[in-house]
């Protein structure tokens, strides 16, 4: 499991920290705090210590800036400020001063102390965090508010675990580095992205590597080399059926996989996004599908078709995820023939093999459309992929400006079966989605994957990272 290291900063008032008849209570409610923090998943969380600052709290100037110099040692990646009574402005403020201003930032206001007999309020906590969020808010931070709870209500846990997975995407995002390996299709102009934007906006660096370079590498592996023989047994017993096979095709996969591997090593890329047809069938005969199947199973984002946006998408998606399962890059393909709103999410054989369902088998074959250019184009992972919910998305440029379409729906068992890897998601209003995609400029490539807690924090993500989040119904 990815994690990620953020933040916490229990804000406390001494002045309305309990009263005579409660006793000091921001102590007790960071407590409780820091016990639900221990079940969610990926979140390493860094706190003061109740040696750095009193009861472990952040109470004063200068509490607040020992606890800046321990943020910035830990190198956080987001920071959770909670008011655990009315709290104190001023020195939540010294420690945001010291900030890099695109910090993710969630906050929470717990719910106020008991009254006494006589009247007298304990906290006044509802009040207190209008007082720190006005803070956040003029010195330009980008926030997410939690409603006022406790940290035991639903909502809280539900909160935190969004922003973790938002923070774990984003650390993964920001900075990162693409491989793309070829062109994209000549026909593909939808395909069109700028990579200026890309640099610019999110730090990232796209690496093109020509195939005539690629296919140097691919040659230096031998057929008989151990590791691609490795590879090779490694893909046939990752396959139910194997079926159509043609000399030296399993070894040609293997020398593809262990070529962008290298490649994505020597360049420092999880992210690819490699062509797949028409050379590699007209010199090798293979598919590159079941190689971008076996890569997505070991952590890289690979997109088809050098759809380098496509890839990302993925990355995020894998990000929000935790690195859990893996996303699969898929085609918005089409409606089904008889059953409403619900849409064939297809590609030829390249998803992760752990997404096949329980009642399908892996079948290692021929891939049916690139058959096109090579009548033994060996090398689609075709399988139906498991049912449960699901969240679907896709990024977008236009013009410099970023947009995700996203919506959750369910991959359900139902025919006619197709050809390739594929699932049928039946989605609450389809035509929904559809007006949405249109309207944002969503292409025919999209992502899935089996995690619907990812949508929640995939819209956080675009919040922070100042792209549009368009939701589908």
């Amino acid at each position: 499991m990815q994690t990620v290291k953020i933040g916490f900063v229990p804000s406390t008032w001494e002045s309305w920290d309990g009263n005579q008849y409660t006793g000091k209570l921001a102590g007790k409610m960071r407590a409780r705090c820091l016990e639900v923090f221990k079940n969610i998943p990926g979140l390493e969380i860094v706190v003061p210590s109740e040696e750095l600052t009193e009861d472990g709290c952040v109470g004063t100037v200068d509490e607040g800036l020992k606890t800046a110099e321990l943020f910035l040692k830990e190198n956080v990646q987001g920071i959770i400020i909670g008011n655990m009574n009315f709290g104190l402005e001023i020195a939540v403020s010294a420690l945001m001063s010291k900030m890099r201003r695109d910090m993710p930032v969630l906050h929470f206001a717990t719910k106020s102390g008991p009254y006494s007999e006589f009247g007298n309020r304990a906290t006044d906590t509802w009040c207190g965090q209008f007082m720190t969020c006005s803070a956040l808010k003029r010195r330009g931070f980008t926030f997410e508010h939690i409603i006022t709870c406790n940290p035991e209500d639903a909502i809280f846990s539900e909160k935190v675990e969004s922003f973790t997975r938002a923070c774990n995407a984003i650390q993964n995002f920001v900075g990162a580095r693409i491989l793309q390996v070829g062109v994209r299709p000549t026909k593909f102009e939808s395909q069109f992205y700028s990579e200026e934007d890309l640099m610019n906006k999110f730090a990232q660096t796209v690496v093109p590597v020509d195939l005539a370079t690629a296919y140097e590498y691919m040659d230096a592996f031998s057929l008989d080399d151990p590791e691609v023989l490795r590879v090779a047994k490694e893909i046939r017993d990752g396959a139910d059926i194997l079926s159509d096979e043609i000399p030296n095709a399993i070894l040609n996969q293997a020398r593809f996989e262990l070529t962008l591997i290298k490649l994505a090593e020597e360049h420092h890329c999880k992210i690819i996004a490699s062509s797949c047809w028409e050379t590699l069938q007209h010199k090798y005969n293979i598919a590159a599908c079941s190689t971008f199947s076996r890569l997505n199973s070991k952590g890289y984002s690979v997109g088809c078709e050098v759809d380098t946006m496509g890839a990302i998408t993925m990355h995020i998606l894998n990000g929000c995820a935790l690195g859990q399962t893996p996303a699969d890059f898929i085609d918005w393909t089409d409606l089904h023939p008889t059953e409403p709103n619900v849409w064939l999410a297809w590609h030829c054989g390249n998803a992760a093999c752990e997404l096949c369902a329980s009642n399908s088998q892996k079948h290692l074959m021929m891939n049916e459309r690139l058959g096109l250019w090579s009548p033994t184009c060996h090398g689609a992972m075709e399988f139906r992929m498991k049912d449960g919910p699901v969240t679907c998305a896709r990024m977008v440029e236009y013009g410099g400006k970023f947009s995700i379409f996203y919506g959750t729906g369910e991959a359900v068992d139902i025919g006619p079966m197709t050809r390739g890897a594929y699932a049928w998601i039946k989605v609450n209003d389809v035509a929904d989605w559809e007006q949405k995609m249109i309207d944002v400029g969503v292409i025919h490539h999209g992502v899935l994957i089996h995690d619907p807690k990812v949508a929640d924090a995939l819209a956080m993500f675009c919040k922070f990272m100042g792209i549009e989040a368009v939701r589908g119904a």
